[in-house]
């Protein structure tokens, strides 16, 4: 005869989308940085590998975001010299 203790039969099940990654995201106008910080930007997956944001660019701004936060984006715009001023950044 095999005794089951009825606890440790009790779980938790959550329906919906689970996660425990984080997201992030920033937008930055094309008009506060320069040509060369652009270009960083867009080869920053050269050094983040495949922790690369997605990036896209409209005719006023670049934009940022990332699911899963494991590359620094912060650090590295202010590696490249970007004012952090200039930057709206959110991690959600």
């Amino acid at each position: 005869m095999v005794h089951i203790n009825e606890r440790a039969l009790i779980m938790k099940i959550k329906s919906d989308f689970v996660t425990n990654s984080s997201s992030a995201s920033f937008v930055i106008g094309l008009h506060d940085i320069t040509a060369s910080q652009l270009k960083k930007i867009h080869d920053h997956f050269l050094v983040a590998g495949d922790q690369a944001w997605q990036l896209y660019e409209s005719v006023d701004y670049i934009h940022g975001s990332t699911n899963i936060d494991n590359f620094d984006m912060w650090n590295y715009l202010e590696s490249i010299g970007v004012d952090m001023d200039k930057v709206i950044f959110q991690r959600g």
